[in-house]
């Protein structure tokens, strides 16, 4: 189990939990305009390091290597950079289905 743990370490932790992150952090959410560069998403907004810290350290303060992804966003973007393939089509019509079911029902509870 320790070498997952060492795969998948989060790098970066050493930089997000500093206060020069929290201050660039809210930069770049404004920068932005408050929403995923992907997807213009404007909820669970999260700050993903372009060139990842593991491999480009000296970047990880640098703006133009910031940049404002949604939660799911940048979950498929860190998959992809570690390795994992993407969602074959079949899943992701699944886990569509499943999240119009979910807003669906949001919905009709606040009816």
């Amino acid at each position: 189990m320790g070498l997952i743990r060492k795969d998948h370490a989060r790098h970066s932790k050493r930089v997000t939990s500093t206060r020069r992150w929290q201050v660039l952090r809210h930069q770049i959410l404004e920068r932005d305009g408050w929403k995923c560069r992907c997807c213009n998403e404007r909820r669970r907004l999260e700050i993903d390091h372009i060139k990842p810290v593991r491999t480009h350290p000296e970047l990880s303060f640098d703006p133009r290597n910031l940049q404002t992804l949604c939660g799911p966003c940048h979950t498929k973007k860190t998959r992809i950079e570690c390795g994992h393939k993407e969602k074959s089509p079949e899943r992701k019509a699944w886990a569509d289905a499943v999240a119009e079911l979910a807003a669906e029902t949001a919905t009709q509870a606040k009816e």
